[in-house]
């Protein structure tokens, strides 16, 4: 039976990665995946995040407005415009494609001034416009006396009035900003994208000399600097816990021939986990991975109770209550609802039944001439005074961090960037002005022109804002706009334009019009504001009355409320989890052992090992967010496990429990030194809960466990 067992389980790892490598999946990186479904209102909040998130800012400082002038096209002349494209709407690029239908555009304030027949205000505007040392004719004057032109492109900026300042003279020194927006298309590509910022950055200090200094903002350099920083954290954290456990294994065993076995079947718990699950969901996320491949890290303590027993009959028995505890806790989050919770749920229970077969079918044989004759046992007992002090510690810490326990839903709240950083996102605020609070506004239409109309109608009640219809208005307002400059023309220009020949004010008042309108190009950097071919996007500054966006075919959007209440329901859902989760371990486990009461002292450590943690963490004075929720989850994963092991009453089994322990305290410790302030919070939160996890089974669980040894499984 055996043989036939271990040839299907090979049959079944061969032909799992056959079809991996016939269909490779993709992984999914963006953090908003792992809480939000894929849906229709989700994908666009995900749509608009990935839009809005993928703008960097250079800010170049100089102390004269020359060598500004020169260091912006040299950058610009460095950049590798397959990656990133400049988005300045500064008027010199607009300005072209707009002087042929200047007589069809007006800015929202004329527009009204001229709807309510004020022509004397329109008048005495376009004196000062004239008047105005600093103003610019972007028309030849006989084209447009009262500079409305000018005035339209001018007003193109709003919120973004650093486009259109060109130049900003700020504490004696000079500034240049350009607007970098990465290529949509390459968005979504980390290891393209991080290639092109890590050129910004070559060239940042190359052209960073004596004269100039040079600075980066926005979030795609964020999450490089980040990334970068955690790659290199980790993979040193993951040598020196490598070496931790390849010194372990020579202290306790004097045998380092074991590793062979044990990273084969971590390895083909990993792979399994893997390959099941991206082939059911089409991709996997990069959180799914990270969770579900720490917790696969429980396998090592199959493989070390087997190494320390050298005997399957002995540990059978923990072995699969382990297995089937940790397994039946997963479960019930495949009915969750969210699909990160539903694959690291797949992820943990393939990966941990591929290592379980591992090591019952093949330990027996591939481990007979691996032991040598050393061997070492480790045991810890605690005296009672001991153990009343520590529980007695433990629930005044619980206790304290639970009363003055808070929330934080924020994702800003996950990552703390560097000074330097800082510096340059605090300078950008300081040149732009631009302490804005963003929302949007998502238009559907059944055509360009249906949305155009849908947006300038909504824009009657906004002050400032960013649309498609500022920059191309609808044929119907075009049409309009004629009539009223045609009528302001007719009624004030004789009196206004004494500057202008009567033939220049004849041409004025009977133009030749143009054929025609000013079209939407879906080629141009205007395509930012389109979603699609029916949906369009206006950009929304300092909302104070959000329920006045509304409309047929009109959602308001605000990214960082919607992002917040989603990451507080899936925090809430995974709380509200906990509890099924709880019922069926204690019925599952006073099945075993045939006492609810036994069980309950066997749940009862990681039970108060998560309360623990999380107190630890309020006392701490860190706020509790979704993922230190979420690493419950792997505290009770892995401590369930030292207290089943500690209730089989084998003998050796203490030994196995504390070097598990030890390995697993010793990798989330270093993570807990990480720069990234989500990967450190785990690492505490993890290292805390596994060490309170592994001391409450010895606290609360006797030595001598609670096996029957006359039953079997």
């Amino acid at each position: 039976m055996k043989k036939f067992l271990r040839i299907l389980f090979i049959i079944l790892i061969l032909s799992l990665g056959i079809i991996t490598l016939i269909r490779p999946a993709g992984t999914e990186t963006n953090i908003l995946r792992a809480v939000f479904a894929k849906d229709q209102n989700s994908d666009l909040i995900v749509t608009l995040s990935n839009q809005y998130s993928s703008k960097i800012n250079v800010i170049i400082e100089c102390s004269e407005s020359e060598n500004c002038e020169k260091t912006s096209e040299k950058f610009l002349g460095k950049t590798d415009r397959n990656i990133f494209k400049s988005e300045s709407t500064d008027v010199k690029t607009i300005l072209e494609g707009y002087k042929k239908y200047h007589r069809n555009l007006l800015s929202d304030s004329s527009r009204k001034l001229l709807a309510e027949k004020d022509f004397e205000a329109v008048k005495q505007q376009g004196y000062e416009r004239l008047l105005n040392p600093l103003g610019v004719s972007l028309l030849p004057i006989e084209e447009d006396p009262f500079l409305l032109f000018t005035d339209y492109l001018m007003n193109l900026a709003d919120g973004q009035d650093y486009l259109a300042a060109g130049l900003i003279n700020h504490n004696e020194k000079f500034y240049k900003i350009i607007p970098l927006t990465v290529n949509r298309d390459l968005a979504l590509s980390p290891t393209i994208l991080n290639t092109g910022i890590k050129t910004l950055n070559k060239i940042k200090k190359e052209l960073s000399v004596q004269n100039a200094k040079i600075y980066l903002t926005g979030a795609p350099i964020h999450s490089y600097y980040a990334s970068s920083k955690s790659i290199v954290e980790i993979n040193l954290i993951c040598i020196l816990s490598t070496l931790f456990i390849i010194w372990l294994c020579y202290f306790y065993f004097r045998n380092l021939k074991l590793l062979i076995p044990a990273m084969t079947s971590l390895g083909l718990g990993i792979f399994t986990g893997y390959a099941v699950v991206s082939q059911i969901f089409g991709s996997i996320h990069v959180l799914t991975f990270v969770f579900s491949t720490t917790l696969i890290g429980i396998c090592i303590d199959y493989s070390l109770h087997y190494f320390v027993e050298k005997n399957l009959d002995k540990i059978f028995k923990s072995l699969t209550v382990s297995l089937l505890t940790t397994v039946s806790a997963f479960f019930i989050l495949l009915f969750s609802g969210l699909e990160m919770l539903k694959q690291i749920s797949l992820y943990t229970i393939t990966g941990l039944v591929t290592v379980y077969l591992f090591v019952v079918l093949f330990y027996p044989l591939i481990c007979k001439n691996l032991f040598n004759n050393y061997e070492k046992h480790l045991s810890v007992n605690i005296p009672n005074k001991i153990k009343a002090l520590i529980l007695g510690l433990m629930i005044v810490i619980t206790t304290a961090g639970f009363y003055s326990i808070k929330f934080n839903d924020d994702i800003k709240n996950m990552y703390i960037p560097s000074k330097e950083l800082m510096k340059s996102e605090n300078l950008f605020k300081e040149l732009t002005n631009s302490n804005y609070k963003t929302s949007f506004a998502v238009v559907d239409g059944k055509n360009i022109e249906e949305i155009l109309q849908k947006e300038e109608k909504l824009a009657q009640n906004l002050n400032t804002y960013q649309s498609l219809s500022k920059f191309i208005p609808s044929h119907k307002r075009q049409d309009e706009n004629q009539k009223f400059i045609n009528e302001l023309y007719k009624t004030s220009l004789k009196d206004y334009a004494s500057f202008l020949t009567p033939a220049q004010i004849t041409n004025l008042i009977t133009p030749k019009q143009p054929e025609g309108y000013l079209d939407y190009n879906p080629n141009s950097y205007l395509s930012e504001f389109m979603l699609g071919n029916n949906k369009s996007v206006m950009v929304l500054y300092d909302i104070e009355s959000p329920e006045k966006i509304k409309g047929e075919g009109i959602q308001y959007i605000n990214l960082q409320e919607d992002i917040s209440t989603k990451i507080k329901e899936c925090r809430v859902h995974c709380l509200k989890l906990i509890f099924p989760i709880l019922t069926i371990l204690l019925i599952l486990l006073g099945i075993i052992y045939r006492s609810i009461l036994k069980a309950l002292q066997i749940t009862l450590p990681s039970i108060l090992a998560a309360c623990f943690s999380i107190g630890l963490v309020s006392v701490c004075g860190q706020e509790i967010n979704m993922f230190h929720v979420m690493a419950i989850y792997l505290i009770m994963g892995f401590g369930l496990d030292y207290s089943v092991f500690r209730a089989s009453g084998v003998k050796n089994s203490s030994g196995a429990v504390i070097l598990s322990c030890a390995t697993s305290v010793f990798s989330f410790a270093l993570l807990a030194f990480t720069s990234f302030k989500l990967i450190s919070s785990l690492g505490f939160i993890l290292a805390a809960g596994l060490l309170s996890s592994y001391i409450l089974s010895l606290v609360l669980i006797p030595s001598s466990g609670f096996e029957d040894k006359t039953e079997s499984i």
